[in-house]
Parts: C-alpha cells; sequence; structure tokens
C-alpha cells in the first residue's frame, strides 16, 4: 500500500494488546487456531544491524540558501549496517542534515516534495513569522511540487539547538487555494487528520542550530568539541519497511522499537580523559520519551529547547519527551573507562507507554589526558543569553487550556473539540506588546508535552510547585491526572512581535494528527 493511502487511526498500545486478545479468546472458544497479532521484538528488528561504530555526527549545512529534497517514495536507508525503507530530506541515513543558520539573517529553504502525499515543514523554536512563506504551519506542499521557505530571523534570536521536521496537516492539498500554483493554505471547517506521526517516524526529521552558545562560555571552553545527537526511533517491519499509519497497520508507540543516536545503533564516543564536550541532544522522534542518564556521571545543562539558563545548571537525568532539546557540558572522568548513555525505564502514564531501560551510546574515556580541571564550569556560573525573567511581569490575559483525550487513545481535544484549521481555540485574540498567564490543564491519564509555535515560554509551576529557576523553553510536560484531579502547568509568555496566527499542541505526533492541536490569533 502507497503511503497516499488514508491511514487509520493511531492505536494506544495497550488498547490494541486488549483487542488482540480478546479476538485470540473468541477465535479459540469458537473452537478456530488464533493467527496472533504478534509485533517484532527490539532483538528481531535489529537483526542484520552491526552496533559499536564511531558516532557520527550528522552533516551540516550551512549557508543562506539551501535546497532540501525529500524523497521519500523510493528511499533506501541504511541503519548501521541494515537496509531499511523510509524517507529523508536527502542522503540515505537516518540522520537528516543539520542545518546552521545565523541570527539577523535571512535564510532560503527549498522544499522539493517527492513523496506521494503532501508534506510541509516547520522549524520547531524559531522565533519568527509564522506567516506567509515564513514558519507557517498552514502550507501544503502537494506530492511533486515545490516551494521557498524564508526564514528571517532577529539578530537577538537565542543561539542554540532547535529542529525542523515534517508538519503535514493532511495527505493532501486543497487545490483552489494555491501559492504560485506550488503551496497551498489549508481552510478546513472541519477536522481533518495530520500525517506527522507517518512523516517524522519514516525519518523526516533533523537539527536545526542558531548561533554558537559557546560564545556565552568562559574563554577557557569557547572552543570545546561540540557534537549533534539527535534521538529517533525506528519500527522495522518484515521486509525491512519502517513501519506506517495504513489501512492495514498501525504505528504503536508502546511497541518494542529499534532507539538510534545520530541514526546508528549504540554507537561509541570516544573523549580523552578530562576532556570536556559540549552535546547538543535532541528528540527528533515522532511519539516516544527519553529519560537520559550518563552512568557515573551528572550533565552541566546550559540551555533548554535553544533558550540558555541564567546560571548552569546540574542533572543527573534529563527527560526529554518528542520535541525537547538540551544542550550540555560532559566531562570526561580523569581515568580511562567506559560507560554508557541509556535511557532509562519510564512510564508517561497509566494511558501512555511504558518504556524499558536502553542503552543508547557507549561513551569510552581513553588516550593522553586532556588539560582541564574536573569541573571546568561549576553549577551556578552565570550565563549571559537567558531572556527576561517574566514573574514580575503584568499579565494582560488569563487563558485555559484543556487536554483531554477519550478512553481509546485515538481521539484527542483542546477546549473541548478537536482542531480546524478556519477556527481559533479563543475568540479573545491576543495583542503584542502583552504578556499572558495560560493554565494548562491535562484530564487524560498520559503526560502531554504542550508544544507552542513562534515563540519560548516560561514555566511558572506544575503542578502548583513554583520553578526554582525561571527560564524560557518551546515545550513542557503536563502531568497526567491523578485520581480524578488534572494535571497542571501555569506559564507566561510575551507576544513581542510576529501577529498571525500561533499554533500549539501535544508534541506525540499521534495526538496532534489527531485532533490535539489549537491556535490564538496575535494582533498589533
Amino acid at each position: 500500500m502507497h503511503l497516499e493511502d488514508a491511514h487509520r487511526p493511531r492505536i494506544n498500545g495497550r488498547v490494541l494488546a486488549a483487542v488482540a486478545a480478546a479476538v485470540a479468546a473468541a477465535l479459540l472458544t469458537a473452537g478456530a487456531v488464533a493467527a496472533p497479532l504478534t509485533i517484532r521484538t527490539t532483538a528481531e528488528q535489529e537483526q542484520g544491524m552491526s552496533p559499536g561504530a564511531s558516532l557520527a555526527d550528522p552533516g551540516a549545512v550551512s549557508t543562506d540558501k539551501m535546497d532540501i529534497t525529500l524523497d521519500a517514495a523510493k528511499t533506501r536507508l541504511t541503519v548501521s549496517g541494515k537496509e531499511v525503507w523510509g524517507q529523508t530530506y536527502g542522503g540515505t541515513t537516518l540522520a537528516a542534515p543539520t542545518l546552521h543558520l545565523e541570527p539577523g539573517t535571512t535564510s532560503s529553504i527549498t522544499l522539493h516534495n517527492r513523496l506521494r502525499v503532501a508534506t510541509s515543514l516547520h522549524f520547531h523554536g524559531l522565533h519568527t513569522s509564522p506567516e506567509g512563506s515564513s514558519d507557517n504551519p498552514f502550507l501544503c506542499i502537494p506530492a511533486g511540487a515545490s516551494y521557498t521557505y524564508h526564514l528571517d530571523l532577529p539578530a537577538d534570536h537565542p543561539q542554540g539547538t532547535f529542529w525542523y521536521h515534517s508538519h503535514a496537516m493532511g495527505t493532501s492539498c486543497p487545490a483552489e487555494t494555491g501559492t504560485g500554483g506550488h503551496a497551498h493554505h489549508m481552510p478546513s471547517a472541519s477536522f481533518v487528520p495530520g500525517d506527522v506521526e507517518n512523516q517524522i517516524s519514516a525519518g523526516l526529521s533533523g537539527e536545526l542550530v542558531v548561533g554558537d552558545n559557546r560564545a556565552s562560555l568562559p574563554a577557557s571552553l569557547r572552543d570545546v568539541p561540540v557534537h549533534d545527537m539527535v534521538l529517533r526511533d525506528a519500527q522495522i517491519d518484515k521486509a525491512g519497511k519502517i513501519v506506517q499509519n495504513t489501512a492495514a497497520t498501525s504505528i504503536d508507540s508502546n511497541a518494542d522499537t529499534v532507539r538510534l543516536v545520530n541514526g546508528q545503533l549504540r554507537p561509541v564516543l570516544s573523549m580523552r580523559p578530562g576532556e570536556t564536550q559540549l552535546w547538543r541532544l535532541a528528540n527528533i522522534g515522532a511519539d516516544i520519551f527519553y529519560r537520559l542518564q550518563l552512568g557515573g556521571y551528572r550533565f552541566r545543562v546550559l540551555a533548554e529547547d535553544g533558550n540558555e539558563y541564567p546560571a548552569a545548571a546540574d542533572a543527573a537525568e534529563l527527560l526529554l519527551p518528542p520535541g525537547k532539546r538540551y544542550d550540555v557540558l560532559v566531562t570526561a572522568a580523569q581515568t580511562a573507562g567506559t560507560t554508557w548513555l541509556h535511557t532509562l525505564a519510564y512510564s508517561n502514564g497509566p494511558q501512555g507507554d511504558s518504556y524499558p531501560d536502553t542503552q543508547l551510546m557507549k561513551l569510552d574515556v581513553s588516550g593522553s589526558a586532556a588539560v582541564t580541571t574536573t569541573d571546568p564550569l561549576p553549577a551556578g556560573t552565570l550565563l549571559h543569553g537567558a531572556e527576561a525573567d517574566l514573574r514580575g511581569a503584568v499579565s494582560a490575559q488569563s487563558r485555559t487550556v484543556v487536554l483531554s483525550e477519550d478512553p481509546s487513545g485515538n481521539s484527542f481535544d483542546i477546549n473541548g473539540r478537536q482542531f480546524a484549521m478556519d477556527r481559533p481555540t479563543f475568540d479573545t485574540a491576543a495583542k503584542l506588546g502583552t504578556v499572558e498567564e495560560w493554565t494548562i490543564l491535562n484530564t487524560s491519564g498520559e503526560d502531554h508535552p504542550f508544544h507552542m509555535h513562534t515563540n519560548a515560554f516560561q514555566v511558572m509551576s506544575t503542578n502548583g510547585t513554583p520553578l526554582s529557576a525561571p527560564h524560557r523553553q518551546d515545550t513542557v510536560i503536563v502531568p497526567h491526572a491523578t485520581d480524578g484531579t488534572p494535571g497542571k502547568v501555569v506559564i507566561r509568555q510575551a507576544f513581542t512581535d510576529y501577529p498571525g496566527r500561533w499554533m500549539f499542541h501535544c508534541h506525540i505526533a499521534a495526538h496532534e494528527d489527531n485532533g490535539m492541536m489549537g491556535y490564538i490569533q496575535v494582533v498589533p
């Protein structure tokens, strides 16, 4: 079945297992031999892969004109030596090129859609216009068409780690509202399932870096080695294809999967004793969470979602839902040895998924010692790129966003309704030059990572607990309901510039595809 065929709704993993068990029981009762609904184990999916290669950073593109080609219909990828069918923005691996942009510049990015379905691009986390040919999620590029995006970054744009990915709002575009015959706007009064989960799962996502946030570090650290580490998973069927939502198959985010770093299976990163490196960690997958731990080490956190902290922070673990990024310093031990970067066992709620402890990357400390200290940037060291603290700002408007889903885990709402492109979530627009306070409630039994386009916000509290170190971010986990009490996150955001439609949604791609998305109109 081709990718353009209408796909069925995403099925919650626990619901899928219950349905399979019920079908098998019914067949056995009737005296039939049940054909089990089996999902391949991780070990089966990894067959043919060779782990242990040296970590390879994704290729980098740094220019004011970039042509990104999607050639998904017949893209044969190589995953640690195993051939897999998927989708790509060029190249033959599941590590798309890292785009490098600079503050105060304009970049033109041309997208050639060689898929058999519609697609589009979202430049996740960038503070740029959401209208016209900029980071406009309402654009739709039909199969076989091309479109050029123009990104004007302000001179004071935060420097750090962002990403880009498909934001396909459907599998086809309306023909009557074209822009130069190439891209279309999608004004629909009714809900249309999106295709984001399919396209990101197949490989359509990559890292994007603005500037170089090492510039805010002490002089001794401004030239430390940098590694881009993009985290994604691939569910691979018996035919060597990345699983897609179709009329016959369904992506199950709770099923076994292969977790990859830079498109590699359990690669090895070498460091010298005492060496310090900057790691740009990004979860660019569709649905699943990462709970990162580096055995025997701690992370020195510089930035979250491309937004620098006021001061360096210390963390033993980092939780990355889909879309989350952290920039961290890691200093190798003074003696030789090995350890593992893990994603620890984690559950995102009784209605959600449960993930096993999984080794991601081996760290090999060996060779001659580097000239450094054991703690070159102590926690609490002031940094210089953080946005202003909004705790003392006057809130011009308070709003409530309620995230909910039905018991089946197949229909998702914001404020009681599914997304419609011609209907903003709020009747009252936001005004430029104001600060607003939003209360985000989660009535469901699974965590939802809430993402805001165009702007980074400041978290004020989670379930009533104030955030100890205020900073900006564009994605936050809203905890699941407990004993009937909704999970609650309070944020503040400053509407400083860019009138237009600012989108927000759950960044579990299956949830946004199936309705958990909205937007607010921002006016002068």
